[in-house]
């Protein structure tokens, strides 16, 4: 597999950074004003909250060793 470049990676970095605040609002803060049940709640809360760490955690490993 090619390697990529220092722009590709800080593309894909701020591509999985919009993912992470994407699922942040859909998973932990959409649920606070939306009437569920609290199972759903807990559910989507979890969710919301790997999903996130995830994502942030996939946009870190691309920009490590790059410098800004």
């Amino acid at each position: 597999m090619k390697k990529l470049s220092v722009g590709q990676r800080k593309s894909l970095a701020e591509f999985f950074t919009n993912g992470a605040v994407a699922w942040f609002s859909a998973g932990i803060i959409a649920p606070v004003f939306a009437g569920k049940t609290l199972s759903n709640f807990v559910g989507s809360i979890i969710w919301g909250t790997i999903s996130t760490i995830w994502f942030l955690l996939i946009a870190s490993l691309l920009m490590k060793g790059i410098k800004s």
